[in-house]
């Protein structure tokens, strides 16, 4: 009969941290806390439409995405929009340290995006904003293999938060002004 208190004595403690976790939320958002990457745009906001420059970039569409998760309304082809223009997007590689056998050790990854904002009526919110984002990582020649595939996930990585920062710097300019 132990045993079997035992073996409950990790479940209550389970559900005590799952009651003061929930208790923590509430405190929080009774506070008004959110946390400070998540862009708040709504269908207030007004309708939303995406261009590139670059037909075939993937960022507008993704964009796009992000819009539709933070609660925006997506324009009709017909409807006057704010329109968010990426106007170029590069992204770059080279060499930042090497070894003793002139091997390379480090990659710094660039990636910069150039956007405009522009309001239903054509007006420029935003004028050509460069953003840009680096990461640096480690490259073994001996795991080679894994090298590409780390490179790609810090693609991924840095235009998810490219997407993060056009739409706060978005939101941001589109918040209301106090009278």
């Amino acid at each position: 009969s132990d045993r079997g208190a035992e073996q409950d004595r990790p479940h209550r403690g389970n559900r005590l941290m799952r009651r003061l976790a929930a208790i923590a939320m509430l405190v929080l958002a009774g506070c008004g806390f959110k946390p400070s990457n998540i862009v708040q745009l709504n269908e207030q906001s007004g309708p939303f439409r995406v261009s590139a420059d670059n037909i075939y970039s993937p960022l507008a569409d993704n964009i796009e995405r992000a819009l539709s998760a933070t609660g925006a309304r997506l324009a009709r082809t017909d409807e006057p929009a704010y329109q968010i223009v990426i106007v170029s997007e590069e992204t770059n590689r080279r060499a930042l340290s090497i070894n003793e056998f002139a091997q390379v050790r480090e990659y710094v990854i660039r990636y910069s995006v150039q956007y405009s904002l522009l309001d239903p009526q054509g007006a420029v919110l935003i004028d050509r904003q460069p953003v840009e984002l680096r990461r640096v990582y480690t490259y073994d020649a001996q795991l080679s293999a894994g090298s590409p595939a780390e490179e790609a996930l810090l693609k991924r990585e840095m235009q998810a938060e490219m997407i993060r920062a056009i739409l706060r710097r978005t939101s941001i300019v589109l918040q209301p002004t106090a009278p």
